[in-house]
């Protein structure tokens, strides 16, 4: 695999899991439900805005393989709510007329779990008894959180899991590829930065023993074993 297509593999993995846990109920969380034949019977959709502890949002449930579709106009909403931690609280309207239906949220294993605790009031809803949905990532978003350096001998991607790449974090992911035989290993570590600063100058991995330090300026990867060092290699930004 060449540099290039490592790179673009790295950034679909990335968008494809939630690699790290999500602080609030902010996002848009998506799952669906498939028959047994495979095919979709159903799709619920939550765009949620968390602002302290009180929730706004919408919920948008499509069900019967399309028959039935439970959304607002446009990008209207449908709900409200609190928080509680990772447990929330809300209240939802229907659009086929329905009113003060209640769900509960709950944030777990980089989830949102949906558990209908109240049917919706005077008219019609539809919306599952229990969903477990995924949080959609932006990959524009990804792309700030995200680098990808190169060596003479390695092509690693790095990325910040806590919000903006130099931001200090110890929830960080590095993906590296040695490149004259394609292998490739995966890393959770954590930032470095100088004593009572807020930016980070560099990240710290540990596998087994074996230390994978990164240093942004000048850029550099050193790997380290005890007092022995395995690599010393400079760097350039690739993206």
């Amino acid at each position: 695999m060449n540099k290039v297509g490592f790179s673009i593999a790295v950034l679909s993995l990335i968008s494809s899991l939630s690699l790290f846990a999500s602080d609030d109920f902010t996002g848009q969380w998506s799952g669906q439900e498939k028959n047994d034949n495979g095919s979709l019977y159903s799709t619920l959709t939550l765009k949620l805005k968390q602002n302290n502890n009180n929730i706004t949002g919408s919920y948008c449930y499509v069900t019967r393989g399309g028959n039935k579709i439970d959304c607002p106009e446009g990008d209207g909403s449908n709900l409200k709510g609190t928080a509680n931690g990772k447990k929330a609280l809300i209240e939802f309207d229907s659009a086929f007329g329905g009113v003060k239906g209640k769900a509960s949220l709950e944030l777990k294993d980089n989830k949102v779990l949906w558990k209908l605790i109240k049917d919706a009031e005077n008219g019609e809803f539809y919306a599952p008894k229990a969903y477990a949905l995924d949080k959609e990532v932006n990959q524009g978003d990804l792309k700030s959180d995200m680098k990808v350096f190169s060596t003479s001998d390695f092509t690693i991607t790095l990325v910040n899991g806590c919000g903006g790449f130099y931001t200090v974090c110890d929830k960080a992911k590095y993906f590296g590829l040695r490149n004259k035989d394609g292998k490739q290993i995966t890393l959770n570590g954590k930032t470095t930065q100088p004593a009572n600063s807020n930016t980070a100058d560099g990240m710290i991995f540990n596998n087994n023993g074996v230390g994978y330090i990164v240093r942004f300026n000048p850029l550099e990867l050193k790997v380290i074993q005890g007092n022995k060092i395995l690599v010393e290699q400079s760097g350039k930004w690739e993206l």
